[in-house]
């Protein structure tokens, strides 16, 4: 009997039930064992339900809230945009191949908040001294999220969703496999989601991904809604918004 097997034996599955619900009962901050997430993996069932109408409320939702967010916020947008390009030189816009749905590469768009000498396509985790290369008013973007704000492009564009999981760079290979495991990827990645809501930065990757299958499992209007409104508020609170773990820029 391997290691692993008697490992698995050993978990209790009352606790495991019960640290499955991504919410309060789930510690989405602690590194549980590889025991603990290989048993997750292994008993979760994904929704296989089509849910059409779920889907088409979902994708008219995003086009006509990111459209609308685009034109209202044009203004402030341009803003920043100058904001950037006299703070520092390079382009305002940053790009960044991220892994979307089906496991598809896609360009994620964001206003540039590290200086162009930064390194490229890499996790912000895996720098020594990230802070080293954040600009001036990319500190203040960071702060409140206003970086993301060209991502609403991608969402009008069917690309990301308003709600989702954060995609990561390409290199995050760890859970990116994860995810696959857990059906994530069989959606579009979103601005925010569940493990944005509950932590961001404080939450350790494998966790982020279980957060990330019990959303795909549960979504509907109406968590889509809850997670859109308690985005606000940790925005607001500029709540666990230091760095996200593999894939600011």
């Amino acid at each position: 009997m391997s290691v692993l097997t008697e490992e698995l034996e050993n978990v209790n599955e009352d606790l495991l039930e019960e640290q499955y619900i991504a919410g309060e009962t789930f510690d989405y901050t602690v590194e549980h064992s590889d025991a603990y997430y290989e048993q997750y993996i292994e008993s979760f069932v994904p929704n296989q339900k089509k849910r059409l109408f779920y889907r088409f409320v979902k994708r008219s939702f995003d086009i006509v809230v990111s459209l609308l967010m685009l034109i209202v916020l044009c203004p402030i947008m341009l803003i920043i945009a100058i904001a950037i390009r006299c703070d520092s030189k390079g382009n305002p816009i940053f790009k960044q191949k991220r892994m979307g749905k089906n496991g598809k590469p896609f360009y994620c768009y964001k206003f540039r908040s590290m200086r162009t000498d930064a390194p490229r396509d890499c996790a912000t985790s895996r720098l020594q001294n990230p802070e080293q290369y954040q600009t001036r008013i990319g500190r203040f973007l960071r702060k409140t999220s206003l970086d993301e704000l060209p991502q609403l492009w991608c969402v009008f564009i069917g690309t990301m969703s308003i709600i989702g999981y954060r995609p990561l760079v390409l290199t995050e290979e760890k859970c990116h496999e994860m995810r696959r495991r857990l059906n994530v990827f069989s959606v579009r990645p979103g601005i925010s989601g569940y493990a944005q809501v509950l932590g961001r930065d404080d939450v350790y990757y494998k966790n982020k991904a279980i957060l990330d299958a019990e959303y795909v499992k549960k979504a509907s209007v109406w968590l889509d809604l809850k997670l859109m409104f308690q985005t606000v508020m940790v925005v607001l609170k500029c709540k666990g918004n230091q760095y996200d773990k593999g894939s600011k820029k």
